[in-house]
């Protein structure tokens, strides 16, 4: 009998303590709290590199829209981008370029997919790319790939290739100017 009743006065004593509740709760509501905070940094740095790359291109072309006398090269119109974009990491291997002239009384000819960096390629294949001359209109599309900070995280499945890489497009149309 007293076996029974120290057993008892066991249980009243283990259903009154409330020690390691809050631990409890923590356990269940820390892991989704740290997820919500993870998708918000992911969304952040995806935004503002998103606006970077759109700022970064906006940049390049104006100068290419106002310079037909001397309209860079391929590789100055990319560093021109990849200086105003700052937060896109490793952007000369990243960035992929393309410019082509447009007839503006047609319908717009360009290829639907991007032309992006592949990884898996040494040495990447010649992106199409004319300045153009005075009153042409001229297609510009940048593609930039990145790693994404939380691999592991769901979040971004829309933007990621089929390496992961999580791929940053930004379009343009303008009309070079006439000088003279």
């Amino acid at each position: 009998m007293s076996l029974r009743r120290h057993l008892n006065r066991l249980l009243q004593r283990f259903r009154r303590d409330d020690d390691g509740v809050v631990a409890f709760d923590f356990v269940i509501v820390f892991p989704l709290y740290l997820m919500l905070f993870l998708a918000a940094f992911e969304t952040a740095m995806l935004m503002t590199r998103q606006v970077l790359l759109d700022r970064g291109l906006d940049m390049a072309i104006r100068i290419v829209r106002l310079n037909t006398i001397n309209p860079p090269t391929y590789e100055q119109f990319k560093d021109m981008v990849c200086d105003a974009s700052a937060l896109i990491a490793d952007c000369d291997n990243a960035l992929r370029i393309e410019m082509e002239m447009q007839d503006p009384r047609g319908t717009l000819d360009f290829p639907t997919r991007p032309t992006c960096v592949n990884r898996s390629l040494s040495i990447q294949p010649a992106a199409p790319y004319s300045t153009g001359s005075q009153n042409q209109m001229m297609f510009v599309r940048a593609c930039v790939k990145y790693e994404p900070f939380f691999p592991t995280a769901t979040f971004g499945a829309a933007v990621r290739d089929i390496h992961g890489e999580y791929v940053l497009v930004s379009t343009s149309i303008y009309v070079t100017e006439p000088n003279g």
